[in-house]
């Protein structure tokens, strides 16, 4: 099993901000350092959620930072918030300066704070992020000398004429993931030849999920040979909110105080636009949430001393999960908390999991 380190740090206002983001940057280059295999950004606006804001320029700035070798997955880029055109040129640009160490996920969003302060009605945002995807997707594969690209979202126009430029590292584009928390998704990416995210179930559920995305894998469009059934299910991935302490008495107690925080954060976000269309239904879109406690850290978190974190883990390997994508600064906490768990974790759990040789 593989690990990435996923950074999606809350922030509690300004005072914060420039701090998270300087823990973050030192969290990846020590994780990576100390053998994780990739760095997982997401996408969040005026929420408070990922302090950052934006997951391709952060990439961009860690990209020479962390070792040779690093993967980056964005988890996720949401299209109906994106022009297509400007979408495709960064896909692109990400790939060259990382050398061609990425994968681009994609999903429709669930936040109703960010599609109104960005000006989208969330109503649409499951057919807009099908058709923005498909014009992503043409712009990407279309040459100079082909007729001009007209394309229309919800909410622009264009027409391409030349290219997207630049070129990806050595291909048309780089490759990319569907994030879903549905057998039905899971099946889309597999069809499509795609990498698969995912997150909060248990590994039962999970072991299931992976066997209808291999089996799309192997029988959908795509058409992929045996080594890229293997890539991509290398690939793909589980998110986790993980805490390590000394005992799994602690770390349980610590953790249920940080998601009556998290609770509380979300409900005054989803209150700022409570009266947006189509606010109620985006409650549910990330499955599991803070705001009700138990099921949340039941199937969304890993946490205990570091024994029963390595056999936690060990049971979403043996469910097939060969990437799993970790949080460890979450629920405002502080560096010095954070760093805590991340060392045990990097000390007493990481070894357990190494290639053997």
């Amino acid at each position: 099993m593989r690990f990435s380190i996923y950074l999606n740090a809350q922030t509690r206002g300004p005072h914060e901000d420039v701090g998270i983001i300087e823990t973050l940057t030192r969290q990846a280059v020590e994780a990576t350092d100390a053998g994780f295999a990739g760095v997982v950004l997401t996408e969040h606006h005026f929420s408070g959620y990922n302090t950052y804001g934006d997951n391709f320029m952060f990439a961009a700035h860690l990209a020479p930072r962390v070792r040779a070798g690093v993967k980056f997955c964005l988890a996720v880029a949401v299209p109906p918030l994106h022009n297509p055109m400007r979408l495709a040129q960064q896909c692109n640009l990400l790939d060259v300066l990382t050398r061609g160490e990425l994968i681009v996920g994609f999903a429709a969003g669930g936040s109703p704070l960010e599609y109104a302060g960005l000006g989208r009605d969330p109503a649409e945002r499951h057919a807009q992020f099908a058709h923005n995807l498909d014009v992503m997707e043409a712009a990407l594969a279309k040459r100079p000398e082909d007729p001009p690209l007209e394309w229309k979202t919800a909410f622009e126009h264009g027409t391409l004429h030349t290219r997207i430029m630049p070129s990806a590292f050595h291909r048309a584009a780089p490759p990319f993931a569907r994030a879903t928390q549905s057998d039905e998704g899971a099946r889309w990416a597999g069809g499509k030849g795609w990498h698969l995210f995912t997150a909060r179930e248990k590994p039962d559920a999970l072991a299931a999920r992976w066997r209808v995305y291999e089996q799309a894998l192997r029988t959908g469009a795509a058409a992929l040979t045996e080594d890229e059934v293997q890539e991509r299910v290398d690939w793909s991935m589980v998110q986790k909110q993980v805490y390590v302490a000394d005992s799994r008495e602690r770390a349980e107690r610590e953790t249920r105080e940080r998601l009556v925080l998290l609770g509380e954060s979300q409900r005054r976000s989803f209150g700022a636009v409570r009266d947006l269309r189509d606010a109620e239904h985006l409650r549910s879109v990330v499955g599991v949430s803070p705001q009700d406690p138990e099921p949340f850290l039941d199937r969304a978190m890993v946490v205990g001393d570091p024994r029963t974190v390595r056999d936690e883990l060990r049971a979403y390997q043996a469910a097939g999960v060969r990437h799993m994508a970790l949080v460890f600064h979450y629920g405002f906490m502080d560096a010095a908390t954070s760093d805590r768990s991340l060392r045990l974790f990097l000390d007493e759990v990481l070894p357990a999991f190494a290639a053997p040789g």
